[in-house]
Protein backbone atom coordinates (compact mmCIF):
# COMPACT_ATOMS: atom_id res chain seq x y z
CA UNK A 1 0.00 0.00 0.00
CA UNK A 2 1.47 3.14 -1.33
CA UNK A 3 1.18 6.96 0.62
CA UNK A 4 1.88 10.00 -1.18
CA UNK A 5 1.39 13.91 -0.44
CA UNK A 6 0.76 16.58 -2.78
CA UNK A 7 2.17 20.14 -2.49
CA UNK A 8 0.85 23.15 -4.14
CA UNK A 9 -0.34 26.89 -3.77
CA UNK A 10 -3.39 27.99 -1.65
CA UNK A 11 -4.24 29.90 -4.36
CA UNK A 12 -5.34 26.44 -6.34
CA UNK A 13 -8.42 26.21 -4.20
CA UNK A 14 -9.59 29.89 -2.89
CA UNK A 15 -12.60 28.73 -2.13
CA UNK A 16 -11.73 25.87 0.75
CA UNK A 17 -12.61 26.35 4.54
CA UNK A 18 -10.65 23.35 5.55
CA UNK A 19 -7.08 25.62 5.60
CA UNK A 20 -4.70 25.65 8.40
CA UNK A 21 -2.59 28.93 8.41
CA UNK A 22 0.80 27.63 8.82
CA UNK A 23 3.56 26.97 6.50
CA UNK A 24 4.66 23.24 6.34
CA UNK A 25 6.44 23.18 3.21
CA UNK A 26 10.48 23.03 4.99
CA UNK A 27 9.23 20.35 7.69
CA UNK A 28 7.47 18.24 4.90
CA UNK A 29 10.42 18.62 2.65
CA UNK A 30 12.57 17.19 6.01
CA UNK A 31 10.31 14.63 6.53
CA UNK A 32 10.69 13.48 3.01
CA UNK A 33 14.12 13.56 2.83
CA UNK A 34 14.46 11.40 5.99
CA UNK A 35 12.37 8.80 4.90
CA UNK A 36 14.50 9.08 1.23
CA UNK A 37 17.47 8.52 3.19
CA UNK A 38 15.79 5.29 5.31
CA UNK A 39 14.93 4.00 1.69
CA UNK A 40 18.33 4.45 0.38
CA UNK A 41 19.81 2.34 3.49
CA UNK A 42 17.13 -0.40 3.34
CA UNK A 43 18.50 -0.77 -0.01
CA UNK A 44 22.05 -0.65 0.89
CA UNK A 45 21.13 -3.33 4.30
CA UNK A 46 19.75 -5.60 1.62
CA UNK A 47 22.07 -5.49 -0.74
CA UNK A 48 24.91 -6.31 2.29
CA UNK A 49 22.45 -8.95 3.12
CA UNK A 50 22.24 -11.04 0.12
CA UNK A 51 26.02 -10.73 -0.66
CA UNK A 52 26.52 -11.53 2.82
CA UNK A 53 24.27 -14.47 2.00
CA UNK A 54 26.41 -15.36 -1.28
CA UNK A 55 29.27 -14.92 0.61
CA UNK A 56 28.30 -17.43 3.86
CA UNK A 57 27.30 -20.32 1.19
CA UNK A 58 30.95 -19.72 -0.69
CA UNK A 59 32.90 -19.65 2.51
CA UNK A 60 31.05 -22.56 3.82
CA UNK A 61 32.24 -24.96 0.72
CA UNK A 62 35.63 -23.63 0.68
CA UNK A 63 35.54 -24.64 4.70
CA UNK A 64 34.19 -28.33 3.57
CA UNK A 65 37.05 -28.48 0.84
CA UNK A 66 39.97 -27.31 3.44
CA UNK A 67 38.12 -29.88 6.18
CA UNK A 68 38.97 -32.66 3.65
CA UNK A 69 42.55 -31.81 2.99
CA UNK A 70 43.12 -31.23 6.26
CA UNK A 71 41.17 -33.91 8.02
CA UNK A 72 40.18 -36.42 5.29
CA UNK A 73 42.12 -36.68 3.01
CA UNK A 74 43.55 -40.34 2.55
CA UNK A 75 47.17 -40.70 3.68
CA UNK A 76 49.65 -42.96 1.20
CA UNK A 77 50.68 -46.25 2.03
CA UNK A 78 54.17 -46.73 3.07
CA UNK A 79 54.21 -49.27 0.28
CA UNK A 80 52.41 -50.05 -3.02
CA UNK A 81 52.05 -52.57 -4.17
CA UNK A 82 50.02 -55.07 -6.59
CA UNK A 83 50.02 -58.34 -5.46
CA UNK A 84 50.10 -59.75 -1.58
CA UNK A 85 50.53 -63.65 -1.92
CA UNK A 86 50.26 -64.10 1.62
CA UNK A 87 48.28 -62.91 4.67
CA UNK A 88 48.61 -59.46 5.56
CA UNK A 89 47.34 -59.58 9.06
CA UNK A 90 45.72 -61.73 11.79
CA UNK A 91 42.45 -60.02 11.93
CA UNK A 92 38.93 -62.27 11.84
CA UNK A 93 36.89 -61.83 8.82
CA UNK A 94 34.27 -59.46 10.20
CA UNK A 95 37.23 -57.20 11.05
CA UNK A 96 38.60 -57.24 7.94
CA UNK A 97 35.25 -56.06 6.22
CA UNK A 98 34.64 -53.28 8.49
CA UNK A 99 38.13 -51.95 7.28
CA UNK A 100 37.45 -52.58 3.70
CA UNK A 101 34.04 -51.79 3.37
CA UNK A 102 32.12 -48.57 4.07
CA UNK A 103 28.78 -50.10 4.42
CA UNK A 104 30.68 -52.19 7.35
CA UNK A 105 29.59 -55.62 8.59
CA UNK A 106 27.17 -57.62 6.88
CA UNK A 107 25.30 -61.34 6.35
CA UNK A 108 28.45 -62.57 4.20
CA UNK A 109 30.50 -61.94 7.33
CA UNK A 110 28.52 -63.89 9.58
CA UNK A 111 29.02 -66.99 6.77
CA UNK A 112 32.45 -65.64 7.02
CA UNK A 113 32.88 -66.01 10.76
CA UNK A 114 31.21 -69.59 10.51
CA UNK A 115 33.88 -70.83 8.22
CA UNK A 116 36.42 -69.47 9.85
CA UNK A 117 35.23 -71.56 13.48
CA UNK A 118 34.99 -74.50 11.07
CA UNK A 119 38.63 -73.76 9.54
CA UNK A 120 39.91 -73.23 13.21
CA UNK A 121 38.16 -77.06 14.27
CA UNK A 122 35.69 -75.11 16.79
CA UNK A 123 32.74 -76.39 14.37
CA UNK A 124 32.36 -78.86 12.09
CA UNK A 125 29.92 -78.99 8.98
CA UNK A 126 27.55 -81.45 7.52
CA UNK A 127 25.40 -81.50 4.29
CA UNK A 128 21.78 -82.54 5.08
CA UNK A 129 20.08 -84.18 1.90
CA UNK A 130 16.64 -83.10 1.42
CA UNK A 131 15.68 -84.09 -1.71
CA UNK A 132 16.59 -81.63 -4.41
CA UNK A 133 17.25 -78.58 -1.89
CA UNK A 134 20.32 -79.32 0.34
CA UNK A 135 20.62 -77.85 4.04
CA UNK A 136 23.62 -77.61 6.39
CA UNK A 137 24.31 -78.72 10.00
CA UNK A 138 27.01 -76.82 12.22
CA UNK A 139 27.98 -78.53 15.65
CA UNK A 140 29.94 -77.58 18.25
CA UNK A 141 33.71 -79.38 18.68
CA UNK A 142 32.60 -80.17 22.70
CA UNK A 143 36.62 -80.76 23.29
CA UNK A 144 37.34 -77.40 21.42
CA UNK A 145 38.36 -74.31 24.08
CA UNK A 146 36.83 -70.99 23.46
CA UNK A 147 39.22 -68.86 25.40
CA UNK A 148 41.20 -68.18 22.99
CA UNK A 149 38.02 -66.82 20.81
CA UNK A 150 37.57 -63.29 20.09
CA UNK A 151 34.46 -61.79 22.10
CA UNK A 152 32.75 -61.24 18.91
CA UNK A 153 33.78 -64.93 18.07
CA UNK A 154 32.14 -66.37 21.05
CA UNK A 155 29.09 -64.23 21.03
CA UNK A 156 28.18 -65.51 17.45
CA UNK A 157 28.50 -69.24 19.05
CA UNK A 158 26.28 -68.61 21.99
CA UNK A 159 23.72 -66.63 19.78
CA UNK A 160 23.50 -69.78 16.93
CA UNK A 161 23.59 -72.36 18.77
CA UNK A 162 22.51 -71.74 22.39
CA UNK A 163 19.68 -69.05 21.28
CA UNK A 164 18.50 -70.62 17.75
CA UNK A 165 19.87 -74.58 18.39
CA UNK A 166 19.82 -76.72 20.96
CA UNK A 167 23.42 -76.15 22.23
CA UNK A 168 25.12 -78.68 20.33
CA UNK A 169 24.10 -78.22 16.66
CA UNK A 170 22.14 -75.48 14.52
CA UNK A 171 21.13 -75.73 10.97
CA UNK A 172 20.62 -73.13 8.34
CA UNK A 173 17.15 -73.54 8.31
CA UNK A 174 16.79 -73.19 12.18
CA UNK A 175 18.66 -69.76 11.31
CA UNK A 176 16.64 -68.53 8.36
CA UNK A 177 13.19 -69.69 10.27
CA UNK A 178 14.65 -67.47 13.70
CA UNK A 179 14.87 -64.88 11.13
CA UNK A 180 11.55 -64.88 9.48
CA UNK A 181 9.30 -65.97 12.36
CA UNK A 182 7.58 -62.94 13.67
CA UNK A 183 8.00 -64.65 17.52
CA UNK A 184 11.31 -64.96 17.33
CA UNK A 185 12.08 -62.10 14.92
CA UNK A 186 13.14 -58.95 17.42
CA UNK A 187 14.97 -61.25 19.28
CA UNK A 188 17.05 -62.02 16.46
CA UNK A 189 16.99 -58.64 15.39
CA UNK A 190 18.84 -57.68 18.52
CA UNK A 191 21.36 -60.52 19.41
CA UNK A 192 22.39 -59.63 15.10
CA UNK A 193 22.76 -55.75 16.22
CA UNK A 194 24.82 -56.74 19.52
CA UNK A 195 27.02 -59.42 17.59
CA UNK A 196 28.08 -55.91 15.02
CA UNK A 197 28.62 -54.16 18.31
CA UNK A 198 31.29 -56.53 19.45
CA UNK A 199 32.93 -56.34 16.04
CA UNK A 200 32.86 -52.73 16.15
CA UNK A 201 34.64 -53.03 19.98
CA UNK A 202 37.29 -55.56 18.52
CA UNK A 203 37.63 -53.43 14.96
CA UNK A 204 38.80 -49.84 17.55
CA UNK A 205 41.25 -52.42 19.20
CA UNK A 206 43.40 -52.12 15.90
CA UNK A 207 43.38 -47.82 15.78
CA UNK A 208 42.71 -48.14 12.23
CA UNK A 209 41.01 -45.24 11.54
CA UNK A 210 41.87 -41.75 13.88
CA UNK A 211 39.62 -40.69 16.67
CA UNK A 212 40.54 -36.90 16.16
CA UNK A 213 37.14 -34.42 16.25
CA UNK A 214 39.26 -31.28 15.12
CA UNK A 215 37.02 -31.30 12.04
CA UNK A 216 34.01 -31.37 14.01
CA UNK A 217 35.20 -28.55 16.24
CA UNK A 218 36.11 -26.30 13.56
CA UNK A 219 33.59 -26.30 11.51
CA UNK A 220 31.76 -25.72 14.71
CA UNK A 221 33.60 -22.90 15.93
CA UNK A 222 33.18 -21.27 12.70
CA UNK A 223 29.30 -21.79 11.98
CA UNK A 224 28.93 -20.59 15.46
CA UNK A 225 30.77 -17.45 14.45
CA UNK A 226 28.14 -17.00 11.60
CA UNK A 227 25.13 -16.87 13.32
CA UNK A 228 26.74 -15.00 15.89
CA UNK A 229 27.67 -12.72 12.77
CA UNK A 230 23.61 -12.96 11.85
CA UNK A 231 22.62 -12.05 15.06
CA UNK A 232 24.72 -8.91 15.21
CA UNK A 233 23.03 -7.92 12.05
CA UNK A 234 19.87 -8.39 13.24
CA UNK A 235 20.31 -6.00 16.10
CA UNK A 236 22.19 -3.28 13.98
CA UNK A 237 19.02 -3.41 11.82
CA UNK A 238 16.32 -3.32 14.56
CA UNK A 239 18.56 -0.35 15.98
CA UNK A 240 17.83 1.31 12.84
CA UNK A 241 14.39 0.44 12.23
CA UNK A 242 14.70 -1.61 8.74
CA UNK A 243 12.71 -3.92 7.54
CA UNK A 244 14.28 -7.37 8.40
CA UNK A 245 13.19 -9.84 5.65
CA UNK A 246 16.70 -10.32 3.95
CA UNK A 247 17.88 -11.43 7.08
CA UNK A 248 15.86 -14.54 6.32
CA UNK A 249 17.74 -16.16 3.13
CA UNK A 250 21.16 -15.02 5.59
CA UNK A 251 19.76 -17.52 7.87
CA UNK A 252 18.67 -20.13 5.45
CA UNK A 253 22.25 -19.59 3.94
CA UNK A 254 24.08 -20.03 7.18
CA UNK A 255 21.97 -23.23 8.54
CA UNK A 256 21.74 -25.10 5.60
CA UNK A 257 25.52 -24.91 4.41
CA UNK A 258 26.63 -24.60 8.21
CA UNK A 259 24.76 -27.31 9.25
CA UNK A 260 26.12 -29.18 5.98
CA UNK A 261 29.43 -28.76 7.01
CA UNK A 262 28.94 -29.46 10.60
CA UNK A 263 27.67 -32.90 9.37
CA UNK A 264 30.38 -33.64 7.43
CA UNK A 265 33.07 -32.33 10.16
CA UNK A 266 30.96 -35.37 12.47
CA UNK A 267 31.16 -38.30 9.65
CA UNK A 268 35.03 -37.72 8.85
CA UNK A 269 36.88 -41.17 9.35
CA UNK A 270 40.11 -41.03 8.70
CA UNK A 271 42.41 -44.27 8.27
CA UNK A 272 45.55 -43.82 10.05
CA UNK A 273 48.59 -44.90 8.65
CA UNK A 274 48.42 -47.82 9.91
CA UNK A 275 45.04 -48.37 8.31
CA UNK A 276 46.04 -47.09 5.00
CA UNK A 277 48.84 -49.47 4.78
CA UNK A 278 46.95 -53.02 5.83
CA UNK A 279 44.22 -51.46 3.48
CA UNK A 280 46.66 -51.30 0.66
CA UNK A 281 47.84 -54.80 1.67
CA UNK A 282 44.73 -56.19 1.80
CA UNK A 283 43.67 -54.56 -1.41
CA UNK A 284 46.59 -56.25 -3.03
CA UNK A 285 45.58 -59.98 -1.54
CA UNK A 286 42.28 -59.55 -3.31
CA UNK A 287 43.96 -58.97 -6.45
CA UNK A 288 46.44 -61.81 -5.62
CA UNK A 289 43.31 -64.47 -5.20
CA UNK A 290 41.54 -62.90 -8.58
CA UNK A 291 44.52 -63.57 -10.48
CA UNK A 292 46.62 -66.25 -9.12
CA UNK A 293 45.66 -68.73 -11.74
CA UNK A 294 46.95 -66.94 -14.33
CA UNK A 295 50.61 -66.21 -12.53
CA UNK A 296 52.47 -68.91 -13.64
CA UNK A 297 55.58 -68.95 -10.95
CA UNK A 298 52.70 -69.48 -8.74
CA UNK A 299 52.45 -72.78 -6.86
CA UNK A 300 49.57 -73.49 -5.39
CA UNK A 301 50.07 -74.16 -1.22
CA UNK A 302 48.11 -77.16 0.94
CA UNK A 303 44.43 -76.78 0.90
CA UNK A 304 44.63 -75.87 4.32
CA UNK A 305 45.79 -72.37 3.68
CA UNK A 306 43.45 -72.15 0.54
CA UNK A 307 40.52 -73.10 3.31
CA UNK A 308 42.56 -70.06 5.50
CA UNK A 309 41.92 -67.81 2.05
CA UNK A 310 38.83 -68.61 1.42
CA UNK A 311 37.61 -67.11 4.37
CA UNK A 312 38.60 -64.07 4.25
CA UNK A 313 37.50 -64.40 0.16
CA UNK A 314 33.95 -64.22 1.78
CA UNK A 315 34.50 -60.70 3.12
CA UNK A 316 35.91 -59.64 0.61
CA UNK A 317 33.06 -60.01 -1.95
CA UNK A 318 35.09 -63.16 -4.06
CA UNK A 319 34.69 -66.03 -2.88
CA UNK A 320 32.41 -67.38 -6.02
CA UNK A 321 35.18 -66.12 -8.47
CA UNK A 322 38.27 -67.68 -6.23
CA UNK A 323 36.30 -71.02 -6.16
CA UNK A 324 36.28 -71.41 -9.86
CA UNK A 325 39.60 -70.19 -9.88
CA UNK A 326 40.40 -72.55 -7.39
CA UNK A 327 38.66 -75.76 -8.97
CA UNK A 328 40.59 -75.03 -12.27
CA UNK A 329 43.72 -74.64 -10.55
CA UNK A 330 43.31 -77.94 -8.12
CA UNK A 331 42.41 -80.26 -11.35
CA UNK A 332 45.69 -79.71 -13.10
CA UNK A 333 47.35 -80.81 -9.85
CA UNK A 334 47.18 -83.69 -7.34
CA UNK A 335 45.88 -82.15 -4.26
CA UNK A 336 43.62 -84.01 -1.79
CA UNK A 337 40.98 -82.32 -0.44
CA UNK A 338 40.90 -85.24 2.61
CA UNK A 339 42.81 -82.83 5.16
CA UNK A 340 40.24 -80.08 4.68
CA UNK A 341 37.73 -78.68 7.66
CA UNK A 342 34.97 -77.56 4.99
CA UNK A 343 36.11 -77.76 1.08
CA UNK A 344 35.58 -81.98 0.98
CA UNK A 345 31.95 -80.54 1.25
CA UNK A 346 32.27 -78.16 -1.89
CA UNK A 347 32.57 -81.64 -4.08
CA UNK A 348 30.35 -83.13 -6.45
CA UNK A 349 30.29 -86.77 -7.14
CA UNK A 350 33.00 -86.49 -9.53
CA UNK A 351 34.96 -84.85 -6.31
CA UNK A 352 35.50 -81.61 -8.61
CA UNK A 353 35.29 -78.85 -6.68
CA UNK A 354 32.00 -76.77 -6.77
CA UNK A 355 30.75 -73.58 -5.08
CA UNK A 356 26.89 -75.14 -4.40
CA UNK A 357 27.26 -75.19 -0.48
CA UNK A 358 28.33 -71.25 -0.51
CA UNK A 359 25.73 -70.37 -2.63
CA UNK A 360 23.32 -72.06 -0.75
CA UNK A 361 24.74 -70.26 2.15
CA UNK A 362 24.25 -66.81 0.35
CA UNK A 363 20.68 -67.47 -0.51
CA UNK A 364 19.91 -68.69 3.15
CA UNK A 365 21.78 -65.75 4.63
CA UNK A 366 20.87 -62.71 2.82
CA UNK A 367 17.14 -64.02 2.56
CA UNK A 368 17.45 -64.34 6.99
CA UNK A 369 18.97 -61.15 7.76
CA UNK A 370 17.28 -59.31 5.03
CA UNK A 371 14.48 -60.07 6.46
CA UNK A 372 15.18 -59.85 10.08
CA UNK A 373 17.83 -56.86 9.67
CA UNK A 374 16.21 -54.47 7.42
CA UNK A 375 16.72 -51.43 9.40
CA UNK A 376 20.22 -52.04 10.26
CA UNK A 377 21.55 -50.44 6.83
CA UNK A 378 24.02 -53.10 5.87
CA UNK A 379 24.90 -55.87 3.35
CA UNK A 380 26.42 -57.83 1.46
CA UNK A 381 26.15 -62.12 0.42
CA UNK A 382 29.20 -63.72 -0.51
CA UNK A 383 30.13 -62.70 -3.81
CA UNK A 384 29.32 -59.49 -3.83
CA UNK A 385 31.09 -55.88 -3.68
CA UNK A 386 34.34 -55.99 -1.67
CA UNK A 387 35.54 -52.26 -1.01
CA UNK A 388 37.04 -49.56 -3.52
CA UNK A 389 38.44 -46.28 -3.04
CA UNK A 390 37.83 -45.76 0.74
CA UNK A 391 35.37 -48.52 1.24
CA UNK A 392 33.03 -50.46 -1.29
CA UNK A 393 31.64 -53.72 -0.18
CA UNK A 394 28.54 -55.86 -1.47
CA UNK A 395 24.98 -54.47 -1.85
CA UNK A 396 22.02 -56.39 -1.12
CA UNK A 397 21.63 -58.41 1.89
CA UNK A 398 20.80 -55.92 4.49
Amino acid sequence: MGEARILFPTRIIPNSTKIINQNKFAEIMKEELAWAKKADREMYFNIIGFLLALLVVLFNIFLAIRLYFKHDRELKPEVEMDYYRELPQDITPAVLNKLMSIQGVGSKDIMATLMDLVRKKYLKIEEIPKGRKKDYRFMLIEESDTTNLNEHESYLIHWLFYSIGNGKSVTLKEIKDSAKTSRTQSTFRHNYNKWVKKVGEEFKKYNYFGQSKEGLKTAGKIVLMEFAGVFLLFALGALLKMQLFIIIPLLFAVGFTGFGVIIYGALIRKKTQTGINEYTKWRAFKRFLLHFSNMKDYEIPSIIVWEHYLVYAISLGVADKVISKLKLALSSQDISLRNSTYLYCMTDRSGRLNNSMFKSFDRVFTSAFASATASTGSGGGFSSGGGGGGGGGGAGAF
